[in-house]
């Protein structure tokens, strides 16, 4: 990176970035991606010499930039903190120059019923007010007696159970007319159960001795799983472009908007009815339903599909979670009854 590339006051320093200003005695190391948000909040703060959180201004500007520097938001995962961004930009536009201690639950209420139209916008406000605030206590911007004022907001519930698993009739039309790529990633999200976000990153060398090996992006948990017969037999016929099992046309690794914009392309053309509704997400469903009909109980869905809680898979085990498992609970009763008949 040339010199003239980097911004005022930033020197290349060996293979780092440094902000040096003489005229105030500053030298500060910066480890931010050079061009990212986190760099430019960051460079910004060093030119304009933003006040100081122990200045005594409770403002939500100074709020937030002390959240930003704090541990708690540095141990976020990438995608987390991308979000977490997106709608604390928005609370910092509308309330930057307030002072966190006199807003009420009425206001944060007020906010989430001014988005209710988009159920999950309204609630991930609320969800990081909750964390604002107590970060706002733990620096002295809230008195100790008082309250989290996002504290027991009901969240708004999502209509329906959420994406939908797609319906036979529509899985035989989309195996039939898929372009190869569409078809690949309909192939991983039925065989491994995971998010697009995830399949979208495999390697070939992330696939062992049948299994798949990796983090999940949103939780960061490890899971270890091995593919089904059915999705080694489809990959074995798959051609190795590039490093990643799902590629661009040079070889590189494929972009999510890539991939959602073909699996839309191709659902647009198929003659099932409302094709268009139902999501990538909702093989994830599938899967899982796939899993609880196999006989597996909560615990071998949750080691395939990575969910931490029983509520997230009765949400996408549906009906058929709780029938399966009423099912396998009176075989065993039956057993049970047989067995002290017999002695």
């Amino acid at each position: 990176m040339t010199r003239t590339a980097l911004p005022k006051y930033v020197y290349s320093d060996r293979g780092y970035l440094r902000f040096i200003r003489r005229s105030r005695g500053q030298s500060v190391m910066m480890k931010e991606t050079f061009g990212s948000v986190e760099f430019w909040e960051h460079y910004n703060r060093l030119v304009n010499g933003a006040p100081a959180v122990s200045s005594g201004r409770r403002t939500f500007e100074n709020l937030i930039l002390s959240y930003y520097k704090s541990k708690k938001f540095e141990k976020l995962k990438p995608r987390t903190k991308q979000d977490y961004r997106t709608y604390i930009g928005h609370i910092r536009e509308i309330w930057g120059e307030k002072d966190p201690a006199k807003i009420e639950t009425k206001h944060i209420y007020g906010l989430q019923q001014a988005n209710a139209d988009k159920w999950r916008r309204a609630n991930y406000l609320v969800q990081v007010m909750v964390v604002l605030m107590n970060h706002a206590r733990l620096i002295g911007f809230l008195p100790r007696d008082q309250s989290n004022p996002a504290h027991g907001i009901p969240l708004l519930e999502q209509e329906g159970d959420g994406w939908e698993p797609w319906p036979d009739k529509l899985r035989k039309e989309f195996e039939q007319k898929a372009t190869p790529r569409a078809r690949l990633v309909y192939e991983l999200s039925i065989g491994l159960g995971q998010r697009i976000g995830d399949t979208r990153k495999i390697r070939w060398s992330d696939i062992q001795d049948g299994a798949w090996d990796f983090n999940q992006g949103k939780t960061d948990k490890p899971l270890w799983i091995p593919l089904t017969k059915r999705l080694q037999d489809f990959l074995s016929e798959v051609p190795k472009a590039g490093s990643t099992v799902l590629t661009n046309r040079s070889g590189g690794p494929a972009s999510y908007r890539s991939l959602a914009g073909e699996m839309r392309d191709v659902k647009a053309g198929l003659e099932f009815d409302r094709a268009q509704e139902y999501v990538t997400h909702g093989l994830r469903k599938n899967a899982t339903i796939e899993l609880y009909l196999a006989g597996c109980d909560d615990e071998m869905v949750k080691a395939v599909t990575g969910h931490s809680g029983v509520e997230m898979l009765k949400k996408y085990g549906g009906q058929v979670r709780q029938r399966e498992l009423a099912r396998r609970a009176q075989i065993a009763r039956n057993s049970k009854e047989q067995d002290g008949t017999e002695t």
